[in-house]
């Protein structure tokens, strides 16, 4: 699972304190990495105080939100075990 708004708020808050994106995501329970791509989407366009990406915690769970009904359902392109290649689930 994904960061949940309430997660987005924190990193928010501790990224405009200037706190290192490492350090946010060993609170947060997570890689760096997801908190890097997190900061990418929800970026501003902006410098804050620290002179670094903008982040709004708002704009980046509307973007995560816009993605997942973009990806449509993924449980649909799993075949059911034993069924022959060519036919169709349904």
């Amino acid at each position: 699972m994904g960061l949940t708004l309430n997660d987005r708020k924190v990193l928010a808050k501790r990224w405009a304190d200037g706190d290192s994106a490492v350090s946010i995501a060993k609170g947060l329970g997570c890689a760096p990495g997801t908190i890097y791509a997190e900061l990418t989407r929800g970026h501003t366009g902006e410098l804050d105080r620290n002179s670094r990406p903008m982040y709004d915690p708002e704009r980046g769970q509307a973007a995560y939100q816009a993605n997942l009904r973009k990806r449509g359902n993924r449980g649909r392109r799993c075949k059911r075990p034993g069924t022959p290649k060519g036919a169709k689930e349904g």
